[in-house]
């Protein structure tokens, strides 16, 4: 279960028990720290996905095979949301990001959710080839092709485009700091272009 901090912080006992937190090591940041902790925690492991769909159309989600099932009662932030076989949910290193994997670990939806009391709110956004892209260029982890999604076509594609684009941002950064940063990406994304241009040739 997902808990309403909003609404708990309204309730004079529970109030008490922010206090009495804050009152500890690191005060109410300390606090508020562990409040958006325990949130990405449950949120992982529930059945709940933001109600928020950002700029995407729910329409966007179910085609991947998350089933929708009406929002949570007393809880209009979340909707109870079911996904595919073998599809989990993992947190990030931040507190307020969480990311729902495919059978492959594959990021497929983004999710945000604060869960201080004072700020409370969420939303989810799904992942494109691109992003995955990114992130797998980021993170120097590997690159899982399938023949839907991240096909190798592609993939190429998002890779021209984060090449290009490193390439605009190393050209930049030179005339006001070192661009040594800018130019290891490009040269990362055009290692990718050529990887999968050798494959298509092949």
């Amino acid at each position: 279960m997902i808990r309403n901090t909003e609404k708990d912080a309204k309730d004079p006992a529970n109030a008490l028990l922010f206090v009495a937190a804050s009152m500890g090591p690191g005060g109410s940041s300390q606090a508020i720290a562990e409040q958006e902790s325990a949130g990405q925690a449950q949120l992982v492991n529930s059945e709940c996905l933001p109600t928020d769909l950002n700029s995407d159309e729910q329409a966007t989600f179910e085609a991947l095979g998350i089933v929708f099932d009406g929002p949570v009662q007393g809880d209009p932030l979340f909707q109870y949301a079911y996904l595919p076989e073998g599809w989990t949910k993992r947190p990030a290193d931040h507190d307020m990001w969480s990311y729902v994997l495919d059978e492959l670990g594959r990021r497929r939806v983004s999710v945000f959710y604060k869960a201080a009391f004072y700020d409370r709110r969420a939303h989810m956004n799904v992942v494109s080839v691109s992003g995955y892209v990114d992130h797998c260029v980021q993170s120097s982890s590997d690159i899982i092709t399938d023949d839907t999604w991240a096909t190798p076509a592609a993939v190429l594609e998002a890779a021209r485009e984060g090449a290009k684009r490193y390439a605009r941002r190393e050209e930049q950064s030179r005339e006001y700091r070192d661009a040594s940063e800018e130019t290891a990406k490009r040269e990362a994304y055009e290692a990718l272009v050529a990887r999968f241009e050798t494959a298509a040739q092949a």
